[in-house]
């Protein structure tokens, strides 16, 4: 039995929901002879490895942040195809379905004029083709 409490509906979460995709920017970056990268599966290298005081807070360090912390991938992770995170999330994306194509806006007004009734019918023909 571990320590921690079930912790309660409407309890605060303290922000632990809301944490981006990958901590490693915020938390190291890697300094090898060949460059610096912000994590151990980073492709390209971001700058020299004299640069590594001017790298911790630099704009391109700083876009990949701001795009993990927004729950996506920064196009420098996209080039890291190495990464467990990076395959996990374009596996969920090529699993998904393909949002349905939208309607435009005078087959919806003619849906409402006629009380829905187009709308069922082109769902009844679609289900007698498949």
């Amino acid at each position: 039995m571990t320590g921690r409490k079930p912790r309660k509906e409407g309890a605060e979460d303290l922000g632990l929901g809301r944490l981006p995709l990958c901590l490693e920017p915020w938390q190291s970056y890697y300094i090898l002879r060949r460059g610096i990268m912000p994590c151990c599966y980073g492709n390209p290298v971001l700058a020299p490895m004299a640069d590594f005081a001017l790298m911790w807070n630099s704009a391109e360090l700083q876009e990949i942040r701001t795009y993990l912390s927004r729950g996506e991938l920064s196009p420098y992770c996209h080039q890291s195809h190495g990464c467990p995170i990076v395959q996990r999330v374009l596996a969920k994306k090529a699993a998904a379905p393909p949002p349905p194509p939208p309607r435009p806006a005078v087959l919806r007004a003619l849906n409402r004029l006629f009380f829905r009734l187009p709308g069922r019918l082109w769902r009844a023909v679609g289900r007698r083709r498949a």
